[in-house]
């Protein structure tokens, strides 16, 4: 059955084409017997990573297997009948649809707000402002992520229009699916500059020379919405609890720990 669950989910990923940017359906945890699947949002794999482990360890008899992508892609799967249980987006909008559509058991609720930053890979003057670089002639392509499905890409569009350079660089855009590709746009150099996020900075994959904080009052802030992803067929009651327990898992102390490591900030209701 669970092999089963693993092939629908992997083929509604490739008839779909979207993210499938790391799909994990056979993470080693021989111990497991209770799987949850776990769709997230790109922006957050690094952090994701740490939970995950550190989560597993507290309890191993659970199994977690993650996809990353898009956020608006993500969800566009989980309508399609994604086999996904839990749903980290990279805002609220996307979760808050899913919910006023009744795909959810919850209402979204906000995990971490997200920052933003300017990256290149190659080394670039730091006293130089944002609208400098981009209006650079030297600067010939910046990679966004798409601003329909992808929040960071959202961002990076409003904080264009915020310095009023947005008409003036458009030509120089180059638009990946999620943040992982405009990650890839820029570690390739096939990008001068792309808007990514502080967690890519913070990751130890990181290898860009230059970086630089985006003003947070340029762009509306990136609150990140989990929610519980309603199941077609009532589920074993083991695997409730897990999933909860997991849900539950993002209020301790140890993911705060982790989201200050990666740049993000808690958020306190």
């Amino acid at each position: 059955m669970k092999n089963f669950k693993t092939l629908i989910l992997l083929s509604l990923i490739f008839v779909n084409g979207v993210f499938s940017e790391t799909a994990e359906p056979d993470f080693n945890n021989p111990k497991g017997e209770t799987e949850i699947f776990v769709a997230v949002a790109a922006n957050f794999k690094s952090p994701f990573e740490d939970i995950r482990v550190i989560f597993l360890k507290q309890n191993p008899k659970i199994k977690i297997t993650m996809v990353f992508g898009a956020s608006g892609q993500l969800t566009s799967q989980i309508r399609n009948g994604a086999p996904v249980n839990l749903f980290l987006s990279a805002d609220m909008d996307f979760p808050l649809a899913l919910f006023n559509e009744g795909f959810t058991q919850n209402k979204p609720k906000v995990y971490a707000i997200g920052k933003l930053i300017l990256m290149s890979h190659k080394e670039k003057n730091k006293s130089s402002s944002v609208s400098e670089h981009l209006l650079s002639e030297n600067t010939k392509f910046i990679a966004i992520a798409n601003p329909r499905t992808a929040p960071y890409g959202r961002a990076a569009e409003e904080t264009l229009k915020y310095y009023g350079i947005y008409e003036k660089v458009k030509d120089k855009l180059v638009f990946g699916e999620s943040i992982t590709q405009v990650n890839q746009f820029l570690s390739t150099g096939s990008a001068d500059f792309g808007f990514t996020s502080l967690s890519t900075a913070k990751s130890k994959e990181n290898h860009n020379l230059f970086w630089q904080n985006i003003d947070s009052k340029s762009y509306s802030p990136i609150h990140q919405g989990v929610v519980i992803i309603k199941p077609k067929e009532t589920p074993a009651t083991e695997k409730n609890l897990a999933l909860h327990q997991f849900f539950d898992f993002f209020s301790s102390k140890d993911v705060k720990s982790i989201l200050t490591k990666y740049g993000y900030d808690s958020y306190e209701e």
